[in-house]
């Protein structure tokens, strides 16, 4: 599934379309808030399909830190990664 993480959330989608779009929401909302001078979000333009985005905005709220926003797969869980060999 596609996974799109911002400040405090996440949210998975099953389609890479639906999740780009909340993506670009999400960045677009936060551009809209504090602004983008780097120009970080321009990259969302060139986003090809399938491709995976993240993006990097300083923190207007504490100096040196910065807030991501991303689109990555999340490889499905079977639980079966924490069974040893016998």
């Amino acid at each position: 599934m596609w996974l799109v993480c911002g400040i405090d959330e996440e949210h998975r989608f099953r389609e890479w379309d639906e999740a780009a779009d909340y993506h670009r929401l999400m960045v677009g909302d936060w551009v809209a808030r504090h602004g983008d001078d780097a120009g970080a979000a321009s990259s969302l333009a060139g986003l090809a399909v399938g491709q995976s985005s993240t993006i990097t905005f300083p923190d207007p709220d504490r100096d040196a830190a910065t807030v991501e926003f991303s689109l990555t797969w999340e490889r499905a869980r079977a639980g079966l990664e924490v069974i040893g060999a016998c």
